[in-house]
């Protein structure tokens, strides 16, 4: 989204907040506040759907405060829904996902995760948020043991990220796919590629643009602890630890840092920092009393439990036992009246997205014919160009015309010509349905366009011909004075691999060009070139019907 259209102030406004966002600043959360309110006197629903995602993405990242973030989110959905912003529709997805996992809902999440996908491909620039959904499918995976299909999705989500170098968080979504891949790499026994991983973060670490803010998150330290302990160097792994253990002990932490604190602590369960443990259990507490998550309080209290009976402390183990129970029946209803509400969100917003393809498709079909129209024939094209430029594959573009349509239309009446519109479109329609390389569109008036994707000028001939006399066929006449005779169509078509540079136009200009010498020479017959411009050279080259 272009945010100058919104004002200078719009973009500093906008500017700072991702400046706050790139270093995870505590600041963040006001920076959004200042944005959203600046949206609220602008009330234009595409600035209030963005504002809305970063404040609950701010929510998320910096605060335990979960009922902030899942209200900003839900509004931030309803906007980009009215708008069609998919990129940040795609980003809200990923972030219901992401709650869903936290309420154990992992079923749900992943349908979140797959259609924040779906949305993915809708979005016209390059995006990082693909790779994102990735990385987080591959957690599911990773979750539940499945290690290898795991490492398969990071690698996705590593090279979906490498993409979007502007985003204001590439850095640490690189940083994190290099923590991941180590961590499926740890569990699997590659010794070598934990070293490239390792190496890889240290590369990422000397990046000017990175903020050494960024290396001090818990995931990352985690994994250059549990990392030189895998390969021996104890050194590190002892730095590493230290500074985790200082952390862990002393501070508060957002929601997304739970599972990675109640890993740490096994960790130092395995290597006897036991005293450590105990003092990071009594401090999370304070994070899980603010987030009052029960599948989070769950896992805390299996924590306490193994780490209890690794201490042989009877009495400490069945306190922890008790509260695990207690946690579980929680979780039980909280599971099911989370599983009701995410139900509940994503049967809304299937009905909102129903509605806007409805919409859509209103938007790109002309609604006397049924064809694509002008403007789903640019939405088409352009994706049809860079597939066969990328593809090196041949791509045809006709334009044809209903021969003496004006003097039809004006002697029988608007009414009569619609019907005749009506009638050629419905041949073109059975034309496309004949294969599915084949697309018609109304260009306007009387004219249509045809694309042809990777067919031979012969294929092309026969079904362009097949078109011509399904419409002779019909016998459309000037019924009052015979004058006329049966009404034609003349049909110009350029058809070629496109260049780097071949765009609609440049094929609209030479199948223009070609309609022209038909119209010019003979009426009612179909010219082929693969030539932008006519010449008698093109014309000696050309196929002609």
């Amino acid at each position: 989204m272009k945010l100058e259209k919104f004002g200078q102030d719009v973009v500093l406004l906008n500017k700072e907040m991702l400046a706050e966002r790139a270093i995870m600043s505590g600041k963040m959360i006001s920076s959004c506040n200042r944005l959203l309110k600046r949206a609220k006197e602008i009330d234009d629903v595409r600035i209030l759907g963005y504002s809305y995602y970063y404040l609950a993405d701010a929510y998320y990242l910096l605060s335990t405060d979960y009922k902030k973030f899942n209200t900003n989110l839900l509004k931030a959905i309803e906007y980009l829904q009215a708008c069609g912003d998919m990129e940040h529709l795609a980003r809200c997805y990923n972030l219901l996902g992401i709650d869903a996992l936290n309420h154990g809902n992992s079923e749900l999440a992943l349908d979140f995760f797959l259609k924040g996908l779906k949305y993915s491909e809708a979005i016209d620039e390059i995006s990082s948020v693909p790779g994102m959904i990735m990385f987080n499918i591959g957690q599911i995976y990773y979750d539940i043991g499945e290690v290898k299909q795991a490492l398969s999705y990071i690698r996705a989500a590593y090279k979906g990220i490498r993409k979007n170098k502007k985003d204001s968080l590439y850095l640490r979504n690189l940083l994190y796919c290099y923590c991941f891949q180590a961590d499926c790499y740890i569990v699997l026994n590659k010794r070598d590629s934990v070293e490239k991983c390792i190496q890889g973060i240290e590369q990422l670490e000397q990046d000017p643009a990175a903020k050494p803010e960024l290396f001090q998150d818990l995931p990352v330290l985690d994994i250059k602890m549990r990392g030189y302990h895998y390969l021996g160097e104890m050194e590190y792994y002892e730095k590493y630890a230290d500074m985790l253990s200082y952390q862990l002990q002393n501070n508060k932490f957002p929601l997304d840092s739970m599972e990675d604190i109640y890993t740490i602590c096994r960790f130092f369960m395995k290597v006897g920092r036991l005293g450590e443990v105990k003092r990071i259990i009594k401090n999370a507490e304070i994070s899980l009393n603010e987030l009052n998550i029960p599948n989070l309080r769950k896992g805390y209290a299996k924590l306490k439990v193994d780490f209890y009976e690794l201490m042989d402390s009877p009495k400490d183990k069945a306190e922890a036992l008790l509260e695990y129970y207690e946690a579980s029946l929680q979780q039980e209803k909280d599971g099911i009246a989370n599983y009701k509400f995410f139900l509940n969100i994503r049967n809304r917003l299937s009905s909102i997205e129903e509605e806007n393809i409805k919409l859509m498709k209103q938007a790109e079909t002309d609604p006397l014919t049924g064809l694509g129209n002008r403007y789903g024939l640019n939405k088409f094209a352009d994706k049809a160009f860079e597939d066969a430029y990328q593809n090196h594959r041949s791509l045809a573009v006709e334009i044809l015309d209903v021969d003496n349509f004006k003097h039809y239309n004006d002697t029988y009446g608007h009414q009569v010509g619609d019907d005749c519109l009506k009638k050629i479109s419905d041949i073109i329609k059975r034309v496309c349905a004949s294969s599915e390389a084949i697309h018609g569109f109304r260009y306007g008036g009387d004219e249509f366009v045809i694309i042809y994707e990777g067919m031979t000028d012969d294929e092309i001939m026969v079904c362009a011909a097949s078109l011509r006399d399904q419409v002779l066929s019909m016998k459309i006449g000037d019924r009052k004075t015979g004058t006329l005779g049966n009404l034609t169509i003349s049909q110009g078509i350029r058809n070629s691999i496109p260049s780097e540079t071949n765009k609609l136009w440049d094929y609209m200009y030479a199948a223009d060009n070609a309609l022209y010498d038909v119209k010019e020479h003979k009426k009612g017959e179909v010219v082929l070139l693969h030539k932008a411009i006519i010449s008698q050279e093109s014309l000696d080259e050309a196929t002609y019907s």
